[in-house]
């Protein structure tokens, strides 16, 4: 589990279960993206945050160079179906609500664009 670096009401903290991954590797194919928005036309199935590699280091869970991207989420067996198919580490993270209200808002990058010229067929 990972605690904030500071020490606000233990009222106001939300525990969530977060996946780590090196940054591209939960949001590179463009899926996860995808995941996002099917997920907000449909609100009931529970939160769901991006965290950029900048809110990864806000966190203290990784450095500030943006080597690491992650996904929290109210619904721990979002997280664990993301593990499964994206891979990465599943955490324990607490933070405030309106830190998660900030990052609400971000969506994972789309996928890269990469011209027909360079694709390979199998």
């Amino acid at each position: 589990m990972v605690a904030l670096p500071f020490s606000p009401s233990t009222d106001s903290l939300l525990e969530l279960p977060l996946l780590l991954a090196p940054q591209g590797q939960l949001s590179g194919d463009g899926q996860l993206l995808e995941l996002f928005k099917e997920r907000r036309d449909r609100p009931r199935h529970g939160d769901l945050w991006y965290l950029t590699p900048s809110a990864i280091a806000e966190l203290g869970l990784g450095s500030a160079d943006g080597q690491l991207e992650g996904v929290a989420s109210s619904d721990a067996g979002v997280i664990t179906w993301l593990h499964m198919r994206f891979g990465g580490t599943q955490r324990t993270v607490i933070a405030l609500p309106e830190r998660l209200k900030r990052w609400a808002s971000q969506l994972p990058p789309a996928a890269p664009h990469i011209p027909l010229e360079l694709r390979t067929s199998a």
